[in-house]
């Protein structure tokens, strides 16, 4: 993930809108407007993206906090609020990282409605056996000759 607040929200959002074919605004409306008749995938992804950009304010708001701290703080010291700032902004990015990682785990491990399982999670676990397994039998050992 990028550091840079834009440029998460913007590949997160070009990730919904390749997934869905329409942008987050539209998926937005479209969810709102199902109101619980929309499957999981949608609405779920619609959640953690407004979780993620909730995250991402708080985020840069933690951060102006800090900056302002550290301006004004002496050089090369770091008082106790400065450090209490800056644990802040590491737990605000860690959120914002995970709420990102989730829109994209749901992107990727789960199917649209209308599309076969072919997620990556489908594609770890194999075929489907249909039938009982036959235990092989052992086969008697060719003798030694020499």
């Amino acid at each position: 993930m990028s550091d840079e607040p834009d440029d998460v929200l913007r590949a997160v959002a070009r990730q919904i809108e390749d997934r869905f074919g329409v942008p987050v605004g539209e998926l937005r409306e479209a969810v709102a407007a199902a109101r619980g008749a929309i499957s999981f995938l949608p609405s779920a992804v619609v959640r953690w993206y407004e979780d993620l950009e909730e995250a991402q304010i708080l985020l840069t708001a933690a951060e102006d906090k800090l900056v302002e701290a550290l301006q004004s703080a002496p050089a090369g010291e770091l008082d106790d609020e400065v450090m209490t700032l800056a644990q802040r902004v590491d737990t605000a990015l860690t959120i914002r990282d995970g709420r990102a990682l989730t829109v994209r785990h749901l992107l990727e491990d789960y199917p649209l409605p209308e599309q076969p399982a072919t997620s990556r999670a489908a594609r770890r676990t194999g075929p489907v056996l249909t039938t009982t397994p036959v235990p092989r039998t052992a086969a008697p050992a060719p003798a030694r000759t020499r």
